[in-house]
């Protein structure tokens, strides 16, 4: 059957019509390669900057700082590889740390998206770099200090995610970012993984601090298979994919124009209604909170309380009696889309890695149930979700009684 509620917006949101019309106008008009010389080329060239200049607007950066990837996840890879060679001097530059005895150093969390932390952990593997988990509390927060407090000469980069894919905790980055600086006279580089937050809160890169943030359009309503890597100007990086001279000699290959175009036109529709969705989805957010609770009150919320350190469009529980994947199942056959807060690995289910980061034990990880909301959710529709969800629950414990 078709989705008729979906909560999934986490995972991926619907493309916004202005995206869809962006696209379809320059895949009709727009066909050439952005890299040739002739005039049919130019048009595509022209839309291929527009478009990276619309979204620098929305970070407060210039054209020149917006490198187009395939995603999120290329530009973790990007940012966390290129630090490391930058270190070790194997970029072709200098390196502020080309002469040290020991690998380079790269701090995070544990609990960033699995990007940085697989790709963190092919670098440890092979030698190129160290791994250093920084602390998080039981509402998934950073401590600054306790990032600072674990630099050191051999620390070429801290990677520090803007806000939580599983639990919506939204980090102190402004702090963490020129805290980092200020210890480092910028002979260390700070990246974010923004790809949760971008469209959702406000961002400006020369207020924050970064040096480096990864985003994905898909995320906010445009195409999927394109996002971005914001480099700081005056950052010496190395290249990521080898060959032309696209993206200024940093990112080989032909130019997706009209995905660049449908990712502008979402990201200008995200940012100029930020605010009032924002409000919007808080306010559903609390409500759909307290339903689940009315019928399930031994419910855990797993993250921030609702306030301003969660991601308003995020509501993460443990149900005690459930097991996530049943329920999902339950679920998706009451035409409700939503995700667990485990993951099939090696053909064994896992506990979240979040979770598990903020101490819950293995029994509330597999309970664990992440709802997230989006443009198109309505209290109706989150009103019906607790409904089906707490009916599963009670069917579960009425089985139980019935066994015991």
């Amino acid at each position: 059957m078709n989705q008729e509620i979906y909560l999934d917006y986490a995972a991926t949101q619907p493309m916004a019509a202005e995206a869809v019309a962006a696209m379809e106008q320059a895949m009709e008009d727009v066909y050439g390669n952005a890299s040739a010389v002739y005039r049919t080329a130019a048009r595509a060239k022209q839309l291929l900057e527009q478009s990276r200049e619309t979204i620098a607007e929305t970070i407060g950066a210039s054209p020149e700082e917006i490198f187009f990837t395939s995603g999120g996840t290329e530009g973790d890879n990007w940012a966390l590889n290129a630090a490391a060679d930058r270190a070790a001097g194997q970029d072709g530059s200098d390196g502020p740390r080309a002469a040290a005895q020991r690998r380079p150093q790269i701090i995070t969390t544990p609990i960033e998206h699995h990007a940085i932390l697989h790709t963190l952990s092919y670098l440890q593997d092979s030698g190129r770099a160290e791994a250093v988990l920084a602390d998080v509390d039981e509402a998934g927060r950073v401590d600054p200090e306790d990032i600072c407090g674990r630099i050191t000469p051999q620390t070429a980069l801290v990677s520090v995610m803007m806000a939580n894919n599983e639990i919506g905790t939204i980090e102190p980055i402004r702090e963490i970012a020129w805290r980092v600086r200020d210890a480092a006279q910028r002979q260390i580089l700070f990246h974010t993984d923004a790809v949760q937050a971008y469209g959702k809160i406000p961002i400006d890169v020369s207020r924050d601090g970064m040096d480096l943030m990864s985003v994905s359009a898909h995320k906010i309503g445009g195409p999927g298979g394109i996002g971005f890597l914001y480099i700081r100007q005056g950052v010496r990086f190395g290249a990521f994919l080898h060959g032309g001279m696209q993206e200024r000699g940093r990112r080989a290959g032909t130019e997706n124009v009209p995905a660049a175009a449908g990712f502008a036109a979402a990201a200008q529709v995200a940012v100029r209604r930020m605010e009032a969705e924002e409000r919007r989805e808080r306010t559903l957010q609390q409500t759909f909170l307290e339903e689940l609770r009315q019928g399930m009150p031994d419910l855990i919320l797993n993250g921030p309380p609702i306030g301003p350190e969660r991601l308003a469009n995020n509501i993460n529980v443990s149900i005690p009696g459930i097991v996530a994947d049943s329920a999902l199942i339950a679920l998706d056959l009451g035409g409700i889309a939503a995700s667990a807060g485990s993951a099939c690995t090696t053909g064994a289910v896992q506990p979240s890695h979040v979770l598990t980061a903020i101490g819950a034990d293995r029994a509330r990880a597999k309970s664990a149930l992440r709802f997230t909301i989006g443009p198109a959710t309505t209290a109706e529709e989150l009103h019906r979700t607790a409904q089906v969800l707490t009916a599963y629950r009670d069917r579960m414990r009425s089985l139980e009684d019935e066994a015991d």
